[in-house]
C-alpha cells in the first residue's frame, strides 16, 4: 500500500475567536512542524506541517473534541461532497461541515441535532449564513430521523482512540459500529456516514484501498 504524505505549508480554514460559555470552550493551539496522521482521509496516511500552523479546537468540560486541522477539515470536505437532499449531522462541533455542505448544491436542507446549548450559543454566531441550515436543541440519541425522512445522516459524535470511544461532551460508552447499523437498518434508503470509521462505504472520506 502506497503511503501518500500531504504537505502543509499554511493553514488557516476558520478565524474564529477564543470564548467561553459554561461547559463549552473555543480556543486556539499549534500544530508544530512535524508528521500527522491523515488516517486515509483523501487518500493520505499522514500530513506534514512544513511551518507552525494555527489550529482552532473546541473543548467540553475541558476536553477537546473536535478541531480544525487538515485530518477533519478536509475529512468534512469529503463527507459532504457525497451528501445529498435532506442531510442530518449528528453533533454541531465547530460546525465544519457546514462550510462544505452549504458549497454542495445537491443539498437541499441541513439539520444539525446539538445536545449542548452552550455550544450551540459559542459556535452559531460563527457559521455561515445559509436559509438551508437549521440548528435543533436535541439529543440525537432520541433517533428525531425516525420523524423525517432524510436522505442523508452523518453521524460525528464520538470521541477517542485505541477502541476507547465515548460521546463528545460526556462519560457515555456507545459502540460506534452498532449504531451505525441500527441507523442504517432504520433508515434503509438513507447514505449514512460516521465519520472515524476506516471504511469509504460507511466514511467515503476515507479513501485508500
Amino acid at each position: 500500500m502506497e503511503q501518500k504524505t500531504l504537505i502543509i505549508d499554511k493553514w488557516n480554514p476558520i478565524n474564529y475567536p477564543k470564548i467561553t460559555k459554561g461547559t463549552a470552550k473555543i480556543d486556539i493551539t499549534n500544530y508544530k512542524k512535524d508528521i500527522y496522521l491523515m488516517e486515509g482521509v483523501g487518500g493520505y496516511t499522514f500530513f506534514k506541517v512544513k511551518n507552525k500552523i494555527k489550529v482552532t479546537i473546541l473543548k467540553i468540560n475541558n476536553k477537546v473534541v473536535m478541531v480544525d486541522d487538515p485530518l477533519h477539515w478536509i475529512g468534512m470536505e469529503e463527507l459532504a461532497k457525497h451528501s445529498t437532499g435532506k442531510v442530518l449531522v449528528a453533533g454541531l462541533g465547530l460546525g465544519l461541515i457546514i462550510y462544505h455542505l452549504i458549497k454542495n448544491k445537491k443539498v437541499e436542507s441541513i439539520d444539525i441535532f446539538e445536545i449542548n446549548p452552550d455550544v450551540i450559543y459559542l459556535v452559531s454566531p460563527l457559521l455561515p449564513k445559509d436559509d438551508r441550515i437549521n440548528i435543533i436543541h436535541d439529543d440525537f440519541f432520541k433517533e428525531p430521523f425516525r420523524k423525517k425522512e432524510y436522505d442523508t445522516i452523518i453521524l460525528d459524535l464520538w470521541v477517542g482512540e485505541y477502541g476507547n470511544f465515548e460521546i463528545c461532551g460526556t462519560k457515555q460508552k456507545v459502540p460506534m459500529l452498532p449504531y451505525y447499523y441500527r441507523i442504517k437498518f432504520n433508515n434503509p434508503d438513507s447514505k449514512v456516514f460516521m465519520w472515524g470509521v476506516k471504511d469509504p462505504e460507511m466514511n467515503p472520506a476515507y479513501q485508500i484501498k
